[in-house]
């Protein structure tokens, strides 16, 4: 073998290999933007084949069930009230349904769509479940209304978090990606403001 040839097929392993190094780091970008897409063009079937709904639905349930924990610790009157425990205890039936009425392929689409995360999901008897603008009554925030930043959490899971700079003291929320094989992701947890 020639020294040419060794140097041609080093040049092209190398290629290779960036090629794959860069495509290991986009594919979660460009995993969102399918995510994006399908959203915006209420495409169900590519929604669902981007979402993996039990883990979106566990993860949410165990955020609100923390939060309303947190909440019962901090507050001296429900901490000191023997009645607080019990209410909580019936309230995680409220919160189970409060989630799966909210994990569903239109809730996520809107929210992908409009940038934006239900503007409350309430565990109070009586109350809407999710309060959310309607896909078509709300449009999309263009890309420079939305501050928008990625990171890797870890190698098999990625982080968007999305804020409007416009509502300096809104806390960002987040939509977390799992690696699924090589190149595939799917979207794992949903972050609420307010909840994480």
């Amino acid at each position: 073998m020639t020294r040419s040839k060794r140097i041609l097929i080093g040049a092209g392993a190398a290629v290779l290999v960036a090629a794959l190094i860069a495509g290991y780091l986009a594919s979660p970008i460009l995993a969102l933007q399918g995510l994006t897409a399908a959203a915006k063009a209420g495409d169900k079937a590519g929604l669902e084949s981007a979402v993996d709904f039990p883990a979106v639905r566990e993860n949410l349930k165990s955020q609100l069930k923390a939060s309303m924990t947190r909440k019962l610790e901090e507050d001296p009157k429900l901490r000191d009230n023997p009645f607080a425990a019990f209410g909580q205890m019936l309230l995680v039936g409220v919160v189970d349904k409060a989630v799966e009425t909210y994990a569903t392929p239109d809730a996520i689409a809107n929210m992908v769509a409009t940038n934006e995360p239900p503007k409350s999901i309430s565990a109070t008897p009586g109350a809407p479940v999710v309060e959310q603008a309607q896909p078509e009554a709300k449009k999309p925030k263009a890309k420079s209304d939305t501050e928008v930043h990625y990171g890797y959490l870890d190698l098999d899971h990625f982080r968007a978090t999305y804020r409007d700079p416009k509502d300096g003291a809104q806390e960002p929320f987040g939509l977390v990606l799992e690696r699924r094989g090589l190149f595939k992701w799917k979207l794992v947890k949903i972050e609420l403001p307010g909840l994480v």
